[in-house]
């Protein structure tokens, strides 16, 4: 599959962009006469931020101390204790961009890596996300990009190697990630890295768009047992304020479960995706060849309130695909079909001086199905964390404990961890207040949040559950902020059922509660 793909797809991203493509004029320095002092080749950019946790929540299995990610009261073994734990972590992530002079500007090279601890975890050894206790001496360094950018023509780069998996038409080396997280398809399916090629391009100054092939996995290279993926989007500003685009993605599933992450291993019918919150198909034994489809739309109006109070957004993506099922020796076992959708919609009101004067919502629905495949049939919503974790990583809801909250290190659950819900589906609200008490300086938060489940099997409730949360950010100088913030969740009776609630567990778990100081800054 790969070795057509790959050809065909380099030359439908070359070829046609090299010759249509216009020479749009940009802002180029060699016009601007010889500088005083030449620019530096080697950038480095840093990330540091530092959590202090209080919390009823942790893993009851003893080998999960580290890290934890995925559904809460899931499979992770995440539960709530009458005890309060305590806990630190850390994490760095320095970039490093290197752009030749030599080159003029033809290639960029950037590799960005990750350490990631818990105060007092682990010392002198090898691993990731440990090295916090006395001595250290860990060798823990992940790598989460390491690409080169080629950038022929001002209105159009090639990026090869490890880079971003965005769901994103926007070049995320040169976006930010509060743009991701807000924009186009925000991360819900694909928001994590990995090794491909990709092409972004401007086909007119208001017209954006993205090519991508991405090897998700690769087994043994000499048979076709691999999961390929293949995007396309685009975004257009209309007129004025408004903005529509548009994806489409493939997804090629050769796997057979092999691969994957830990012993998790990957696929539909993997434990990984039933640790992610997502659709575990109840496939037995057997095995799959799959193929799925995404197809998607979004629009937005004054996005990042450019032009007025007003922020309107919405997006809805429709997932299609089919499975050959066969048994272990190969015989058909017939086929599964798959169909889901998501629909999201924002309103953001910017009452006073700021952009973090606002008031927000946000709705989300998701479709479900209550009987996973004993009809032939799969009607839920499917996304990256199928295949690896995490990687569908909706956030802009601000939610701490019923969505994923982005701010954390080693442990990153939620209630609804993917936004298939189990595939039972969800109809989600987000209500969030935000106050520059001292502008760009001081920034309270208020929220509230609610869930629930739109299809389940007999014996199960739909009300997952209701937040509030609340949040103080203090910036002590530029990209230097300390934060402190507060949930409480409100369990409801979809966790009557030994379905979602933790096996050791004969009743609903108690309430989950979590208060968390950071300090993060951004170093340039």
């Amino acid at each position: 599959m790969k070795h057509t793909l790959l050809p065909l797809l380099l030359l439908c991203c070359v070829l046609p962009a090299w010759a249509q493509l216009p020479n749009y004029p940009v802002d180029d320095e060699r016009r601007m006469g010889s500088p005083e002092k030449p620019p530096s080749e080697l950038q480095f950019i840093g990330f540091f931020f530092t959590r202090l946790t209080a919390s009823n929540i942790a893993p009851e299995n003893e080998f999960l101390r580290g890290q934890v990610i995925g559904r809460l009261f899931g499979p992770n073994s995440t539960s709530t204790f009458p005890q309060t734990a305590f806990y630190g972590e850390g994490r760095f992530v320095p970039l490093f961009v290197y752009r030749p002079s030599l080159l003029d500007g033809l290639a960029i090279f950037r590799a960005l890596l990750k350490v990631d601890v818990t105060w007092g975890d682990v010392n002198y050894g090898v691993g990731n996300n440990v090295g916090g206790a006395i001595n250290a001496g860990t060798v823990n360094i992940q790598t989460l990009l390491a690409n080169v950018e080629l950038k022929i023509n001002p209105a159009w780069n090639v990026v090869i190697g490890i880079q971003r998996i965005f769901d994103n038409p926007r070049d995320p080396n040169v976006n930010t990630l509060q743009t991701n997280q807000t924009s186009a398809n925000r991360l819900m399916f694909w928001g994590t890295q990995g090794v491909g090629i990709s092409t972004y391009f401007n086909l007119t100054p208001v017209t954006i768009g993205r090519l991508a092939y991405f090897q998700l996995y690769e087994n043994f290279i000499q048979i076709d047992d691999d999961v390929v993926l293949l995007m396309a989007d685009a975004e257009t500003r209309v007129s004025g304020l408004w903005e529509i685009g548009g994806s489409l993605w493939y997804l090629y599933d050769r796997g057979q479960g092999e691969g994957g992450v830990s012993i998790l291993s990957q696929g539909f019918n993997s434990l990984l995706v039933e640790y992610n919150g997502g659709a575990r198909l109840q496939l037995g034994q057997n095995r799959y060849k799959g193929d799925v489809l995404w197809a998607g739309a979004n629009f937005a109006y004054n996005r990042e309130f450019i032009g007025g109070r007003l922020w309107a957004s919405a997006l809805t993506v429709f997932n299609f695909g089919n499975l050959n099922i066969f048994t272990p020796q190969g015989a058909s076992a017939g086929n599964v079909g798959i169909f889901g959708f998501t629909v999201h919609a924002s309103l953001y009101y910017k009452y006073g001086q700021t952009a973090n004067d606002r008031v927000a919502l946000e709705v989300l629905y998701t479709s479900g199905d209550g009987n996973n495949v004993s009809d032939g049939q799969y009607t839920g919503v499917v996304t990256g964390n199928t295949w690896g974790s995490p990687v569908g990583i909706f956030s802009s809801h601000r939610a701490f404990l019923l969505f994923p909250d982005v701010q954390v290190v080693n442990r990153y659950y939620s209630a609804v961890h993917d936004i298939s819900n189990m595939g039972f589906g969800t109809s989600a609200i987000f209500l969030n207040y935000f106050n520059n008490l001292v502008p760009n300086k001081v920034l309270i938060k208020v929220g509230a949040a609610a869930a629930l489940a739109n299809q389940t099997p007999s014996g199960v409730g739909r009300f997952i559950g209701a937040e509030l949360n609340a949040e103080l950010k203090y910036t002590l100088a530029l990209f230097l902020d300390l934060g402190v913030s507060a949930a409480y969740m409100f369990n409801g009776d979809f966790y009557d059922s030994a379905l979602t609630r933790p096996a050791t567990l004969s009743t609903r778990p108690q309430n989950p509660w979590v208060v968390f100081g950071t300090v993060s800054w951004l170093m340039f």
